[in-house]
């Protein structure tokens, strides 16, 4: 009897494995940028970049966050934006030029290995997927922007 126990207990638990690992490959969401990143932008002046994000199951919570090398110089982006419990979304993220980038020092390594000439404004925009059972997928997007 505890032989047929352990042997019961085995197979569910390759069984509940095996699940889990085909419910994450088919989670996989599709994030693509539905209009080119900026690289030029002038004071005052304002750009939305739209990101879709489509999947065969419902996720949780999308959200789309700025990242900056400079934050507050040259550029700001006004606010993240999300969505909750869909299977698609278009996110959008709105970046203003605020003054000039032409004082800005080059950067070296980053985020990590990038390397970014003078005058530049370094900008990233982050994108996560979390499904239910806490899978997360991310994506991310670097550019740079020059304000004259």
């Amino acid at each position: 009897m505890k032989r047929f126990a352990a042997i019961f207990v085995m197979m569910l638990a390759a069984a509940l494995l095996f699940g889990v690992a085909s419910a994450a490959a088919a989670t996989v969401p599709t994030i693509a940028l539905l209009n080119d990143l900026p690289t030029s932008l002038a004071v005052g002046e304002s750009y939305t970049v739209d990101i879709e994000i489509t999947s065969d199951e419902p996720f949780v919570y999308a959200m789309a966050m700025h990242d900056s090398y400079y934050p507050g110089r040259g550029v700001f982006f006004r606010t993240s934006d999300r969505a909750h419990w869909t299977t698609s979304a278009v996110l959008h993220m709105t970046i203003t030029g605020k003054n000039s980038t032409a004082n800005l020092e080059a950067v070296t390594d980053w985020p990590e290995t990038e390397d970014w000439p003078a005058g530049v404004a370094p900008l990233g925009i982050v994108v996560g997927v979390r499904y239910q059972g806490g899978e997360v997928f991310v994506q991310r997007y670097y550019f740079a922007v020059t304000v004259p």
